[in-house]
């Protein structure tokens, strides 16, 4: 290679290059080979940039990017490759259920939605990305606080909370209790808590790549979406948040 920067900060950016066009990863001599380094100057920059998280080994002898780098990745495009994932996801649970699908995220202490999907059915309930709810209260909020450290759950306590129907939680213990019940089996539902009329289940979708987790819910008006069994919904829902998990991780290996 001519004209490339052969410092100890270049040699990295170009076996993280090297790496970014190589999703399933490339072991110690392919990666010597793509860069053109030695072998020996390509296991000492990996050590280092393993130890920073910029790069992970697999199993299988392998190198690729590591969580910091998918952090930053989705960061800078504002999660654009996870809600393109979510998208078939998505669509495929709102037609299932006749019923609006969303991913959301936490946003220091609040739920941001990220994309939604209506069913191909007209006159559904729907909710725009970018709209704020409560973690104690919302569906995908209280997935969200379920699996967030104990240190966060403490600070995030000592908010105050508003009732916003007469069936929101805002007493401590309760809203423990129901976290609680919620890490055992690993789905939220909001009935009638937050949107009034409102029936509304979420679950973990977890992303390996950045440690990150999303949640994913679908929701309807509680005359309608309560007609189909409960047991039904969480399954589907359970099944397709896995499915989701298991793509971003295919994405990253």
């Amino acid at each position: 290679m001519s004209d490339v920067d052969d410092t100890p900060l270049g040699r990295a950016f170009r076996i993280m290059e090297t790496l970014s066009s190589h999703p399933d990863g490339l072991t110690l001599s392919e990666i010597a080979a793509a860069t053109e380094l030695v072998v020996a100057t390509v296991h000492r920059q990996l050590n280092t940039l393993i130890s920073v998280g910029a790069v992970r080994k697999l199993n299988t002898k392998a190198f690729v990017l590591g969580e910091r780098m998918w952090v930053i990745a989705s960061q800078m495009t504002n999660g654009a490759d996870i809600t393109h994932s979510a998208a078939p996801v998505l669509k495929d649970l709102a037609d299932r259920f006749g019923e609006t699908t969303f991913l959301a995220r936490l946003a220091d202490s609040t739920v941001e939605v990220m994309s939604t999907c209506t069913p191909t059915a007209f006159g559904q309930s729907f909710v725009q990305p970018g709209r704020g709810m409560p973690l104690y209260a919302a569906a995908t909020g209280k997935i969200l606080l379920a699996l967030s450290t104990d240190s966060f759950i403490d600070d995030y306590l000592k908010l105050p909370r508003t009732a916003f129907t007469a069936n929101t939680k805002v007493d401590e213990d309760d809203i423990r209790a129901e976290i609680a019940q919620i890490r055992e089996r690993k789905i939220a539902i909001c009935n009638n808590e937050f949107d009034p009329g409102i029936l509304s289940y979420a679950a973990a979708v977890e992303d390996r790549r950045t440690g990150l987790t999303y949640a994913l819910a679908v929701f309807g008006l509680a005359d309608r979406f309560s007609s189909i069994d409960r047991g039904t919904v969480e399954t589907q829902l359970l099944n397709a948040a896995q499915r989701l998990s298991l793509s971003l991780r295919s994405n990253g290996k």
